[in-house]
């Protein structure tokens, strides 16, 4: 019986143990993710017009599913920062535009505020030398704005563009070092 016991003690304490650690991964990731979202966030801010008067403010949970797939792809912190500043941007400018309805009290705000960020967004990928990103997502962006100006709202899956580009990078780079 004491054996029984202490088998079924030294199991629990395993089990404990494995979820403890899986706790403290997660907290340690949370953690990096928001720090990740910080300096974004400080960055894109700290390029913004002032006179625009925009403030880019998305939770953390918006972003999840960009960091999970970036942290996928094994991208390093500094370019992560740069492609959550373009993801940012680009949710940010969508959600501005809509806004956008006929009797909306600040309809032309809202417009211009995200045609603003729009044009920020090429900006900030010009300056972070991301302008193969740019190429590759224009058409899906293009025809999202076509359909939301047609009245059709539906939610685009910006992480799953940003992760296709990543995916044809990696082919690309690969089909180089391959022919040297």
């Amino acid at each position: 019986m004491g054996t029984l016991l202490s088998l079924f003690n030294s199991g629990f304490v395993g089990i404990i143990r494995g979820w403890l650690l899986r706790q403290n991964r997660q907290e340690g990731e949370n953690l990096v993710n928001r720090q990740l979202i910080e300096e974004s966030l400080r960055l894109l801010q700290a390029d913004i017009s002032p006179i625009a008067g925009i403030q880019l403010q998305l939770s953390p949970s918006e972003c999840e599913r960009l960091l999970a797939l970036l942290e996928r792809h094994h991208v390093d912190d500094n370019r992560k920062v740069i492609l959550l500043g373009i993801y940012l941007i680009l949710t940010s400018a969508a959600q501005f535009h809509m806004e956008c309805s006929p009797h909306h009290p600040n309809l032309t705000r809202s417009i211009l505020d995200g045609d603003y960020l729009y044009s920020f967004y090429l900006q900030f990928a010009v300056k972070y030398r991301e302008l193969d990103l740019v190429a590759y997502l224009a058409p899906s962006i293009k025809k999202m704005q076509i359909r939301r100006s047609n009245g059709n709202f539906a939610e685009e899956n910006l992480a799953a563009g940003i992760e296709q580009f990543l995916m044809e990078e990696r082919k690309q780079q690969s089909r180089t070092s391959k022919a040297i």
